[in-house]
């Protein structure tokens, strides 16, 4: 089981060449078991250019992909729920994300944290 999920804009910023994210991830990787929801799998290869293809996908399969299944996607209908009724605009990608880390009960690295006001998730910010 991973020890954490990370998000798709991290995952990107590591792929792209951002230094302090790719230092970030090389030390998480030395001790921890990293995760990503099968969302951000999707998000990522999308954004992939061809010739970018082939490094994309040994990152991604060096990590554990956190399928969505029925908890998952039952709590991030409920997260959706929830922040509309608070007034707040909850996109779903996002939500099957949270609930990924939720349910799996691992912190969410993100570069963006307040895309992730949820309660009971560990949000931890990734300077890019």
């Amino acid at each position: 089981m991973a020890d954490l999920i990370l998000d798709s804009d991290v995952v990107i910023w590591h792929l792209r060449g951002r230094p302090v994210v790719t230092e970030f991830i090389l030390a998480l990787a030395s001790r921890l078991r990293l995760g990503i929801s099968a969302v951000s799998r999707a998000e990522v290869m999308a954004g992939a250019r061809l010739s970018e293809e082939s490094g994309t996908l040994r990152f991604l399969d060096a990590c554990q992909t956190i399928e969505v299944n029925a908890d998952i996607a039952d709590m991030a209908g409920r997260l959706v729920r929830n922040q509309r009724a608070d007034g707040i605009t909850m996109h779903l990608p996002d939500a099957l994300i949270a609930a990924s880390a939720l349910v799996c009960h691992v912190p969410l690295y993100t570069c963006n944290p307040r895309h992730y006001i949820v309660d009971g998730l560990e949000v931890r910010s990734v300077a890019h």
